[in-house]
This record gives structure tokens, C-alpha cells and sequence, in this order.
């Protein structure tokens, strides 16, 4: 072998193998890597929040909520007008079971599915409505029912003439619906109905007179309420 082919050969021998690149190495991940402490992160606040939603499920309480509408003076404590739901509504503003009071009634209008608020129940006693039974000589006009703030009216006994016209005179204002009842024939022709109002005290004696009267009474909506 040639001098110069012995030192090209020599030469090849030597040359170190080549090295990667800082850049093409792999990096382990380090807890000073911001991904890894992202991710762990988001591990314990979605540990954090299961928590909180399993402690919150079993922190709650029986309500009392309305079963249907309800005005004001109704029993709360009669049948079907109360039912109890779970909730946790994070104060005392309503009523929870077994602390409905005894003689309990409704002190204002409620709407059926509303929690029971303790601002809303009274005893019998210091509500000054009185019920009292109508009977209407033509059914009331569509969408009125429970709730609804009537004016009670009472038409004339005799159907007028023109030498005799008689009035409608109104009788009580303000008054409140309770209830409606079964419908019938009026002897007007028409459809009478069975309404219950709920009448001022101070008002009671006119509402009676004009009830025992022969002419037929009816209520006109003034659009408050329910």
C-alpha cells in the first residue's frame, strides 16, 4: 500500500462518529415543564369539582312548594295544596318541613310550582278576608279564574223598560277569586257558575244583602291578580 493510500485509510479510521444535535435530542419532561404542570392542574380542579357537586347533591333539604294556584287566605295545610321537593336553596326565606305553622294560610296570591316563602303564610286569624259563595248569572270571561281581582256588580231585578230603565250598581271592589265551581242554566237564559270570593270584612254585609237579592249578580275582571 502506498504512503498516501496509508494515511487516507488512517484518517478514515479516526473521524469520530457524528453527534445529534442538541435540538434532535428527547427531553424528559420536568416538573418545570409548563404543559405537565398545566395538565396537573387540570386534574385537581376536575377533582375539586366532583367534590363539591357530590357534597352539594347531599346538602339539601325538603321544601315546601304549591301543588296548584292558591289566593289569599287558602288552608295550606288541606290536601293537595302542598307538596315537598328537594332543595337547597341557601336560606331560610322558605319554608321547610315540619315547619309549616298550625292554621297556616295563604296572606297573599301563589302560583302553582313556587317554592312556599315564609313572607307568604299567616294565621287564619290575621288575614281579614272572608269567603263567601256566589252565584254568577253568566260564566266569567276567558283566562279569568283563581287569583283574579273581580269588581262584583249587581244588574237589575226586573228587565228594564224604557219608562222604568233599570242600573247595574256595583257592590263590592277588589275582591278575590278563590275558586271556581260547577257551571249550570241561569234563568237569564245563559250559563250560571259557582265562584268563590274573598271579601273585606268591612264589605261583607253588602256583598250578603246583594246575594239575598233578586237580582242576578256579576263579576267584572279589573286585571290584577293571578
Amino acid at each position: 500500500m502506498s504512503p498516501a493510500r496509508r494515511r487516507a485509510t488512517d484518517s478514515a479510521n479516526t473521524t469520530e462518529p457524528t453527534r445529534l444535535s442538541p435540538r434532535g435530542r428527547v427531553r424528559r419532561p420536568t416538573w418545570r415543564d409548563p404543559r405537565l404542570a398545566g395538565g396537573v392542574a387540570l386534574i385537581g380542579a376536575a377533582v375539586a369539582l366532583g367534590a363539591w357537586a357530590v357534597n352539594a347533591a347531599a346538602d339539601t333539604e325538603q321544601i315546601y312548594v304549591l301543588a296548584h294556584d292558591v289566593a289569599p287566605g287558602t288552608d295550606l295545610a288541606a290536601d293537595g295544596v302542598l307538596a315537598l321537593v328537594d332543595s337547597h336553596p341557601g336560606t331560610d326565606a322558605y319554608v321547610a318541613a315540619g315547619e309549616l305553622p298550625q292554621d297556616a294560610v295563604a296572606t297573599r296570591s301563589l302560583q302553582a310550582g313556587e317554592l312556599l316563602p315564609s313572607g307568604a303564610v299567616g294565621r287564619a286569624a290575621d288575614v281579614n278576608l272572608r269567603s263567601v259563595m256566589l252565584t254568577l248569572a253568566s260564566g266569567l270571561p276567558t283566562g279569568t279564574g283563581a287569583g283574579a281581582i273581580v269588581d262584583l256588580w249587581a244588574l237589575p231585578a226586573t228587565q228594564a223598560t224604557a219608562q222604568e230603565p233599570g242600573t247595574a250598581d256595583v257592590v263590592a271592589r277588589g275582591l278575590l277569586i278563590a275558586s271556581v265551581g260547577e257551571t249550570g242554566s241561569s234563568l237569564m237564559g245563559g250559563t250560571s257558575v259557582q265562584v268563590e270570593v274573598l271579601v273585606p270584612e268591612d264589605a261583607v254585609a253588602d256583598v250578603l244583602t246583594a246575594v239575598g237579592a233578586a237580582g242576578p249578580l256579576v263579576l267584572v275582571p279589573t286585571g290584577q291578580g293571578q
